[in-house]
């Protein structure tokens, strides 16, 4: 049976949260037709039925400790009759019962959003059909399609992505005034966020013809997190090293996106970095090398570069996303020994030499 295996993260809440048992009410608006720089939602507020604020709005997706706990889930979409149709469907969506902060005297944990961030293949004719409850937000390319915020019961949106005009190009005017517009054989990212926020329902299910695929979970690490200043006038030898890793092979050339920080100056302390890198298409990992310079400051302390992952297109950050590398300075020259003793040889021969004459 053909499926579809989407990864997405959980974040737990408490209900004392001000946004978790809070109004009942549906809510379109609630957040920005476009989705953010770093792939999270803005927060628009709606009309303010079902939401307190932006402050609080913006811990729903992202990992706050102290405020939520996360862990991954994974749901598989079936084609079970082979019509193109990929569903996936839990009339009990309660994926973290009695997990992280638990059920709260519950029967069922009731208190969480979930994400996924994923990428398709346009081929001119898929359709993506959402029911539940509650909030459910999807973005393609970057702008929200379906908008099903809000705390309520069951309710139903969908997507139709078909060309009609036999072309092979879509452009599709979404309710937000935004266009959408896909050409066949392009690669588009997809977007999924959910909030389960109410007792006592939780209904999720999916049918699509997109074929999504997993987007690749990005990490960092420092394999090599050492380096020393070479001589003046020398080459370095003793680099540091970056490793970006995917969690799987990557199904295209992956730019994946970074900041660089840290203690030490870049130009002056080491040779400067790119700010991206191109995780190649099959490959798992790619390495960012530290090449520290020679520098005229004498008795300084270690000083630190440190890499900072950042949000891109087809991937998603995993849970390590910063990595350091430490730049010693230039050790001691060691003394030249052999020359040293045959400076003092010569010097020998000449005062035994000098010695000599004088007594003759």
């Amino acid at each position: 049976m053909p499926q579809i295996t989407l990864s997405g993260k959980i974040r737990d809440f408490k209900d004392s949260h001000p946004d978790f048992e809070h109004v009942i009410a549906p809510e379109k608006n609630i957040v920005e037709p476009l989705l953010g720089e770093d792939r999270k939602p803005i927060y628009n507020g709606g009309k303010g039925k079902s939401s307190t604020c932006k402050e609080y709005f913006v811990q729903w997706y992202r990992d706050i400790e102290s405020i939520n706990q996360n862990t991954a889930l994974d749901i598989v979409l079936d084609d079970s009759n082979g019509d193109g149709i990929f569903t996936y469907e839990n009339l009990q969506f309660f994926p973290i019962d009695d997990q992280l902060f638990g059920n709260e005297g519950r029967k069922h944990n009731y208190h969480f959003t979930y994400e996924i961030h994923s990428e398709f293949t346009y081929q001119g004719h898929e359709k993506f059909t959402f029911t539940g409850d509650d909030d459910l937000w999807v973005f393609i390319d970057g702008k929200l399609v379906i908008d099903l915020g809000g705390v309520h019961n069951s309710l139903t949106d969908d997507i139709d992505l078909m060309i009609t005009d036999g072309g092979t190009q879509l452009t599709k005017t979404l309710p937000s005034g935004e266009a959408l517009v896909l050409e066949k054989g392009k690669n588009y990212a997809f977007e999924l966020f959910f909030a389960e926020r109410h007792t006592s329902k939780s209904h999720f299910r999916i049918d699509t013809s997109l074929l999504l695929k997993p987007a690749a979970v990005i990490k960092i690490k420092s394999p090599d997190p050492k380096a020393a200043e070479p001589q003046k006038g020398e080459i370095c030898i003793d680099t540091g090293k970056f490793l970006i890793c995917a969690n799987e092979p990557v199904m295209e050339d992956t730019v994946v996106c970074y900041a660089v920080g840290g203690t030490a100056t870049e130009g002056k302390d080491y040779k400067a970095i790119n700010r991206s890198v191109t995780l190649p298409k099959g490959e798992t990992d790619v390495c960012i090398e530290v090449t520290p310079l020679a520098d005229a400051v004498a008795c300084e302390d270690d000083e630190t570069v440190v890499v900072t992952l950042q949000p891109g297109e087809g991937y998603s950050l995993g849970d390590c996303t910063v990595a350091k590398v430490a730049i010693a300075e230039a050790p001691p020259k060691k003394p030249n020994y052999l020359l040293i003793c045959l400076v003092l040889i010569f010097l020998a021969i000449c005062g035994v030499w000098f010695f000599l004459h004088r007594a003759a």
